[in-house]
Order: structure tokens, then C-alpha cells, then sequence
């Protein structure tokens, strides 16, 4: 590959990383205004149904799309270069998500006729549809990540303000699960005109049904490990609405959201990474992509491991203002539930990453079972008996059990173990970080004040000690940041 190839590639990931992060922020900040609000407005009986209505959707959505999402994203990473088979594979995987989306569609209608909660399915079928109409897995195969951020803003700014005009008590439940569901089938709709750039709308047409049962029988591979990640992601909650309460389900809700608030401005990396070792994979450059993972490996942990013991130190001053004293409950669940932000942060890399990319989800597969069943074996055993702190004990379980047997696999494979190694340095950086946070905790009232100033310190001793100890990962972020700020300067001036 040539110097300027590379330079290229590089500086398109890390444009669509920016862009990503840009809508992570987003995510990041909107809860801080939106969470308080409704647990004060709707309360937690009413969030802990709306979550389960949203948790039962996602079952059948997952179910319904037979892994077909990464599956359609990988598929035109391969295919991007060449027009003509890019028309094509487009059209078929298109024909073959509606076809999907019929079926899960006719399904779904049969769970709102036999569910207690009708008009609530009813009115979340919006969002069940808007996942089979969305287009941006198409951009996000293409690594064009722009259209994707751009849609994704309009639906977040939709959402929050549609939430202060018209979520005013607990009798506006349906007002809220249909602001949920419709703000994500609108801006999906959106989307598609934006496919005309790119020329695959005009060769659309009716795929043979051989060509439907090749798609799927593909998908069916991305599709296993999705049914078990759901498996452990969402029985949790369902074993909580029937062992304990309905408010039982809002408290590990907010808690998950909590923990994975930080966790999303790694995760963004999974989702412009894929599509990359996906195109390297498909030319076999295995030092490209064992370069791509070293990099990617030490990213995260800078950024997971003072992730986790921040959101662990601050948990104590932030639930009582941030949600009310109702939910008090959360905070211990917080903490239990902080390391699976590293654990899913290595996961990413080796699963949704490594494992999809190279095509060997069987291992991936493998990995989620034993874990989608030791949650299961936990959860049945400890929530009747320690409620939400159960969950997130088989939780955190089951992230630790895929973890270990996905690296495993990719260890073998790929030479990043020494990489993971030196990463275990941002973790004795970030304990100066947790002592600060801890002692504001301890000599300063419960307000947002203390909460603002442990992040602030936090975070200025944790870069401190990057600083200090000359951290090669910071010093190539500058330099990334640096070089794109020239580039664009550069730019305008030739404009």
C-alpha cells in the first residue's frame, strides 16, 4: 500500500471517528437534562414499563433481522470498490431486509393482540419497523460516516425537546413510547434519499429467492451471537418485572444507562473499525490489521480504565440530585456493574470487530452461549434474592466469561496480547483519580457542585499523569488532532 493510501485511510478513520464521538457526545449529555426529568415526572413504575416495552421490541427486532445488520455492513466493505457489484449486493441485501421486516412485522402484530399492554406494542411498532428501513448500514459499509451522525443528531434533538414540550406527568407514558419510537422511524426514512449519490438506488430489483436464502444463510452466522448477547443483555430485566418489581426494572435500567454513558465514545470505534479490517481482511493484509487492533486496543483502555473508576467514585454524589432519593438504589448497582466497561470495551475489538470482520463469528457464537447461559443460571439464583444487584452480578458475569474465551481465539491469531499487557498502565494511573474522588465524596455535601468538581479533577490528575509519564498514545492523539487541524487550515486557504 502506498504512503499516500495509507495517509488516507488513516485520516478517514479518524474523521469518522470524530464524527461518531460528535454524536456520542450528544448521547452523552442529553440524559444529564433528560433522565432527572423523567424519573421525577413519569417515576419509576412508569420507566420501569416503558424500558420493559422497549427491552420485549428489541428481542423481536433482533430476532426478526437474523443478524442481517453487521452482516449487510460487512458485505460492502467487500464489495465498495466495484461499482457494478455494489449495485447489486445493495439491491439484494435491500430485498431481503424487507423481506424480513414483513415477517417480523406479521409476528409482532400477533404479540399486540395477545399482550396486556396493546396499545403500548401498538404504538412501538414505529421503532420495530424503522430498523428493517434503515439505510445507514449501507453508509457505515461505505465508511461514510457523515450521513449517518447528521441523522442520528436530528433524532437525539427530536427526542429531547419532544420530551420537555410533552412528557408533563405519569399519565403521559404513551406520549413518551411513541416520541421513542417515532424519532427513530422518521429520521431512518430520511436516510434514503440520501442514497442517490451513490447510484445503487436506480438498480434495484426483486432478488431471486436462491439469492435471499444465500443473505440469509450468511446473516444466520452474524445472527447467534446477537441472540445470545440479547439472551444476557435483556432476561435480566424480564426476570426483574416478574421476580420483583416494575420499579426494580427502571433502577438497573438507569443504571446500565449510567454505566454506558461513557462506554459509548468507545464503542464508536467498533462501528467505523469493522468496515475497515472487514476491507483489509478481504485483501488479506494481516499486518494491517494487526496494526489496526494494537492501536485500537490501547485507545480504549486509555480511555475505559479512568472511565470505570470515575463513574464508581462519583456514583455516590450523583444519584441523590441526579435522579432522587427514590432511586438510591441505583448506586450500588453502578458500581458493581463499572469493570463491563472495559470488558466491553475489549469485546468490541475482539468480537463485533476482529471475530465479524475475519468472518469466524462460529467462535463468536460459541462465547455468547456459555455466557447468555451463565447469566441466565445467575440471574434465576440471585435476583429473587438480592434483586438488581443480582443482574448486575450475572451481568457482569457473563461480559467477563465472553471476554475470556473471545480473546482466547483472537490471541492465537494475532499478536496483541503484549499490547494488552502495557494497557493495564492506565489503570495505575486512574487510582490517583479515584483517591481524589473519593475524598471530595467524603468531605463534601451531595450536590452537582461536588459531582462537576470530582469530574473536573478527576480528569485533570488522570492527564496529569499521562503527561508526566509521556504516554505515546496521548502524544499520538495530539498528533492526529494536530494533523487534521493543519489540513483543514490548508484547505481554506487554498478556498
Amino acid at each position: 500500500m502506498r504512503d499516500g493510501d495509507a495517509y488516507q485511510q488513516m485520516n478517514k478513520l479518524a474523521r469518522n471517528y470524530v464524527y461518531n464521538v460528535s454524536y456520542q457526545i450528544l448521547v452523552l449529555i442529553a440524559p444529564l437534562f433528560t433522565a432527572p426529568y423523567l424519573a421525577r415526572v413519569l417515576g419509576a413504575d412508569a420507566l420501569g414499563t416503558s424500558s420493559y416495552i422497549t427491552t420485549v421490541s428489541n428481542v423481536f427486532t433482533t430476532i426478526g433481522m437474523l443478524g442481517i445488520q453487521n452482516y449487510s455492513i460487512r458485505q460492502i466493505a467487500y464489495v465498495k470498490h466495484d461499482q457494478r457489484e455494489l449495485k447489486k449486493e445493495f439491491s439484494d441485501i435491500l430485498m431481503t431486509r424487507f423481506s424480513l421486516g414483513i415477517a417480523t412485522t406479521a409476528c409482532y402484530f400477533v404479540l399486540i393482540y395477545v399482550s396486556d399492554s396493546r396499545m403500548l406494542f401498538l404504538i412501538q411498532i414505529f421503532y420495530v419497523v424503522a430498523y428493517f428501513l434503515d439505510p445507514c448500514w449501507f453508509f457505515i459499509g461505505m465508511e461514510d460516516m457523515g450521513p449517518v451522525v447528521a441523522r442520528n443528531f436530528a433524532a437525539k434533538l427530536a427526542c429531547v425537546a419532544g420530551i420537555f414540550l410533552f412528557i408533563k406527568s405519569e399519565q403521559d407514558l404513551y406520549k413518551y413510547v411513541f416520541l421513542l419510537s417515532i424519532t427513530t422511524l422518521l429520521p431512518s426514512l430520511a436516510a434514503i434519499p440520501l442514497l442517490k449519490r451513490y447510484g445503487v438506488l436506480d438498480g434495484i430489483k426483486l432478488p431471486t429467492i436462491k439469492t435471499v436464502k444465500k443473505h440469509i444463510r450468511g446473516s444466520l452466522h452474524v445472527f447467534w451471537p446477537q441472540v445470545a448477547t440479547l439472551i444476557y443483555l435483556q432476561t435480566d430485566k424480564v426476570l426483574l418485572k416478574w421476580f420483583v418489581s416494575s420499579s426494580s426494572v427502571a433502577f438497573y435500567d438507569q443504571a446500565e444507562k449510567l454505566v454506558k454513558i461513557p462506554l459509548t465514545l468507545i464503542t464508536a470505534l467498533s462501528t467505523v473499525m469493522m468496515p475497515r479490517l472487514a476491507a483489509e481482511y478481504n485483501t488479506h493484509n494481516t499486518e494491517k490489521i494487526q496494526s489496526y487492533l494494537g492501536g485500537t486496543i490501547r485507545f480504549s483502555m486509555m480511555l475505559a480504565c479512568p472511565m470505570m473508576l470515575g463513574i464508581a467514585g462519583i456514583a455516590g454524589t450523583l444519584i441523590p440530585w441526579y435522579l432522587g432519593d427514590a432511586f438510591i438504589p441505583v448506586t450500588r448497582a453502578v458500581r458493581v456493574l463499572c469493570p463491563i466497561i472495559i470488558l466491553s470495551s475489549l469485546i468490541g475489538i475482539s468480537g463485533d470487530q476482529y471475530l465479524v470482520a475475519t468472518e469466524q463469528t462460529d467462535y463468536l457464537t460459541k462465547s455468547y452461549v456459555v455466557a447468555a447461559i451463565a447469566n441466565v443460571a445467575i440471574d434465576v439464583i440471585s435476583i429473587p434474592a438480592i434483586g438488581i444487584l443480582g443482574a448486575a452480578i450475572g451481568t457482569l458475569a457473563a461480559q467477563g466469561i465472553s471476554c475470556v474465551m473471545q480473546y482466547n481465539v483472537m490471541l492465537r491469531q494475532v499478536s496483541v496480547g503484549k499490547t494488552i499487557m502495557d494497557s493495564l498502565r492506565y489503570l495505575l494511573y486512574s487510582i490517583p483519580m479515584l483517591a481524589c474522588v473519593a475524598c471530595l465524596e467524603y468531605y463534601l455535601p451531595t450536590t452537582w457542585v461536588t459531582t462537576l468538581m470530582q469530574i473536573s479533577c478527576g480528569i485533570l490528575i488522570y492527564f496529569i499523569m499521562l503527561v508526566i509519564t509521556r504516554d505515546t498514545m496521548l502524544q499520538l492523539v495530539f498528533r492526529k488532532v494536530k494533523s487534521i487541524t493543519c489540513l483543514r487550515s490548508s484547505k481554506m486557504k487554498k478556498e
